[in-house]
């Protein structure tokens, strides 16, 4: 049972490592190549591979997953197409910049705005978990440069505020380019 247990576990790491691998190839062409190295591995299990030191010799033979992925893409053309922002991940972006700049008309709707924005950021699947935080920190980020201007080198507001405009619409900026498009899915 232990063997069975550990030779599950070497082929489970292999086919992660050739799902990982694969996850640039289409969804149908991914999937195709996932069943066929399982099929593989189930026929050498029925010929009587079960030791750990069986199941290491049948996936060597596979070969590495790096190498099976450069054959299956082997003709096909790869086209890195850009992420589509959806509208909803432009109405947050949005949010996330001009709701700051609310303040003078209300205190209430910046910060209904920025809340809002801020979760429609993070329920976005567009941005890695560091870039969420990131747009979550553009607000305070451009306040603490203004603040710091202010107290440190008794800059004049219009300074402090362009300063706290350049670096909200730089963070806004390098958001929008840091999206990612979604994993494909089958």
């Amino acid at each position: 049972m232990n063997m069975e247990l550990d030779s599950n576990r070497l082929v489970d790491a292999y086919l992660d490592e050739l799902a990982a691998e694969a996850a640039a190839l289409p969804a149908g062409r991914r999937d195709e190549l996932l069943d066929d190295m399982k099929t593989h591995i189930a026929e050498a299990r029925a010929a009587g591979a079960t030791s750990d030191d069986e199941i290491r010799e049948v996936l060597q033979r596979l070969g590495r997953p790096s190498e099976i992925v450069a054959a299956a893409t082997d003709g096909l053309v790869q086209v890195e197409v850009p992420p589509r922002l959806r509208p909803w991940d432009f109405v947050a972006v949005g949010l996330l910049l001009v709701a700051p700049y609310l303040l003078s008309f209300s205190v209430i709707v910046a910060m209904v705005g920025w809340v809002i924005g801020v979760g429609m950021l993070w329920s976005s699947n567009r941005w890695t978990t560091i870039w969420k935080l990131i747009g979550t920190l553009t607000w305070p980020l451009g306040y603490a440069v203004a603040l710091a201007l202010d107290m440190f080198f008794q800059a004049p507001i219009q300074v402090s505020l362009v300063a706290d405009s350049l670096v909200a619409i730089g963070l806004t900026v390098a958001l929008v380019l840091n999206a990612r498009a979604p994993r494909q899915t089958s």
